[in-house]
């Protein structure tokens, strides 16, 4: 009898065991979904603690931001060194950056007041997040709009959506107003999309979109195809769908 108790005992010790373990895992897992890769928010702290001067040399904006972001990484690199990779010039990412529980991840580094809204990226930044078609980040391909559109199309019509959590398009943003204010998140991440149909796939107000938000990846999709349905067809479209009826 004793013996039986022992192994009882022991049995359900080594059974307690491996529940706090699991149950360990799981809280893990559960956090590690609300939360972006570390190396993000490391990032995230260095540039506050730099105090970026914007460039205002420009008249136009544009060309400004630019100017910003080249300094950034840059700065990036000399803080992060082999963890930062610069990728050629007019790829869908301005740098990948490695994370320990991610790997090599794409990241977007933008310079806004925050208040406007502003472009996001190219059609592939869309199909590396939100579908599961496997894009090669280390590849020098550009992957172009058309291309890319009709993969899009393709993926979400057969519902092969990105399940993969540790895949996901990242963003750096740094207000212009205020240098200690950096803003990080990605496109599962976001909360409000502005439609845009002149500046598909979508725009982004940061201020509206301060913090990381987990939802499932079919809510995120909604999201998504809702703010493309949401603007009326632009008068391009028309034109060009009515051009197409003409027979003469």
């Amino acid at each position: 009898m004793d013996l039986q108790i022992e192994a009882i005992t022991t049995s359900f010790a080594s059974n307690k065991t491996k529940i706090i373990k699991i149950q360990k895992w799981f809280r893990g897992y559960i956090l590690r979904l609300k939360q972006l890769p570390l190396i993000m928010y490391k990032i995230k702290k260095y540039l506050k603690l730099q105090m970026f001067q914007f460039s205002t040399q420009n008249e136009d904006g544009r060309i400004n931001s630019c100017i910003d972001e080249d300094e950034i990484i840059k700065l990036l690199i000399e803080k992060f060194g082999e963890k930062i990779k610069k990728p050629k010039i007019r790829m869908w990412y301005d740098i990948l950056a490695f994370d320990y529980m991610y790997g090599w991840i794409p990241i977007n580094i933008k310079t806004t007041t925050t208040i406007t809204s502003d472009n996001t990226g190219n059609l592939a930044m869309c199909v590396y997040a939100y579908t599961n078609e496997m894009l090669d980040i280390h590849s020098d391909t550009s992957y172009e709009n058309g291309k890319m559109s009709e993969l899009l199309f393709n993926k979400l019509k057969a519902t092969q959506y990105n399940t993969n959590n540790k895949k996901d398009y990242y963003f750096v943003v740094l207000n212009k107003t205020n240098a200690s204010d950096v803003i990080v998140n990605s496109v599962k991440g976001l909360t409000i999309l502005t439609p845009n149909i002149n500046n598909l796939p979508f725009q982004v107000c940061w201020d509206k979109n301060r913090t990381f938000k987990y939802e499932n990846i079919n809510k995120k999709i909604k999201q998504f195809i809702y703010c493309l349905h949401k603007p009326k067809p632009s008068w391009k479209e028309t034109f060009m769908s009515n051009i197409r009826t003409l027979d003469l």
